[in-house]
């Protein structure tokens, strides 16, 4: 279990880098944007299309790190002011869905693929739309098998956070 853990955690710290990346792209990208339509009257239509795609990207990946660190929005409210056997209730029952969550994110995108598989960026047109939605099977995975071995080394007698 302990090179599950650490394979979590480089995953988690490669995804950290990527958010980076992203941020730092679409803030270059608009600074490009604004300068070629202030200063030189003219716009590509290929950033702004770009621009979402890396906004996607940043979504998604941003669900992954909010989740390894126990920071998304969940049954927070009640969890924090709980002990005992409903405390372990209400972590389980939040484990479940994330799992839950994480399976409809793969079947969505499985369901998706026939149609955005097909479909291109105009300013791109090399470029599928597929792309945009990988990050959600990437999330769904990881919300899964983090979930999983959360709840196996809850069953250990473990302490997960």
């Amino acid at each position: 279990m302990v090179v599950i853990r650490k394979i979590l955690e480089g995953f988690v710290k490669c995804i950290s880098v990527l958010l980076m990346l992203l941020v730092a792209g679409i803030v270059l990208l608009m600074l490009n944007e604004l300068v070629l339509r202030n200063l030189l009257g003219s716009s590509f239509k290929g950033m702004t299309e770009l621009s979402g795609f890396m906004f996607l990207w940043m979504a998604f990946l941003g669900i992954i790190v909010l989740y390894d660190q126990n920071r998304m929005i969940s049954l927070d409210m009640f969890f924090v002011r709980t002990k005992g056997r409903l405390h372990t209730v209400l972590w389980v029952i939040q484990r479940l869905t994330a799992i839950l969550l994480g399976v409809v994110m793969i079947l969505a995108f499985k369901g998706l693929y026939p149609f955005i598989s097909t479909e291109f960026y105009s300013s791109m047109p090399t470029f599928s739309k597929m792309y945009q939605y990988v990050p959600m099977v990437i999330t769904g995975a990881f919300l899964c098998v983090k979930s999983m071995y959360d709840l196996v080394m809850k069953a250990r007698g473990e302490n997960v956070s």
